[in-house]
């Protein structure tokens, strides 16, 4: 088997914002064996051509992508779709976004890709009532649009803020 025709179908997927399962690679046109694939993922890894290559395992799946191509947060998204729960996602991604920047995210997010969630609003409200997420708050910028943030990194007042200007404030303020 070409290592290169193996590390060009895996970047190929990830320039197109995917993961690559091993189920994937196991099936036309790669047709490679499953108990062989992990083994030679170690070996792109180790050549200086293919090193962008990376393996992220999951409970039942084990999935391949490109760093060049997805990022280490995106990649997680995109593995946590997979393997949990969306709204388990949906709060990680809202609870690193509050940490990391700070900053809230808007529920606009969720409705495109890799999300393609038309039903936010309900998520939202089963979210904000389940306990394990009690950290999790929205909060409304003038126009109407929402955003989520958690409280445990934010304050309700710096999260208003940022999503007010967002918003509003930036446009009306050249």
């Amino acid at each position: 088997m070409n290592i290169e025709i193996l590390a060009q179908s895996i970047r190929e997927s990830s320039k197109l914002g995917k993961l690559i399962s091993r189920d994937e690679l196991e099936k036309e046109p790669l047709k490679i064996k499953a108990s062989k694939i992990e083994k030679v993922i170690e070996e792109l890894k180790d050549n200086k051509k293919t090193k962008d290559i990376d393996i992220i395992r999951g409970k039942v799946e084990v999935y391949f992508y490109s760093k060049d191509y997805i990022s280490d947060t995106y990649r997680d998204v995109l593995f946590n779709l997979k393997e949990k729960n969306i709204q388990e996602t949906i709060v990680e991604l809202v609870r690193k976004e509050s940490q990391l920047y700070p900053r809230a995210t808007s529920l606009e997010i969720f409705k495109i890709p890799p999300f393609n969630r038309n039903d936010i609003e309900d998520l939202i409200q089963e979210i904000l009532k389940n306990k394990e997420y009690i950290d999790i708050k929205i909060v409304e910028a003038s126009n109407g649009t929402k955003y989520l943030f958690s409280d445990t990194y934010m304050i309700f007042s710096h999260a208003k803020g940022l999503c007010e200007w967002t918003e509003v404030g930036q446009f009306e303020n050249p």
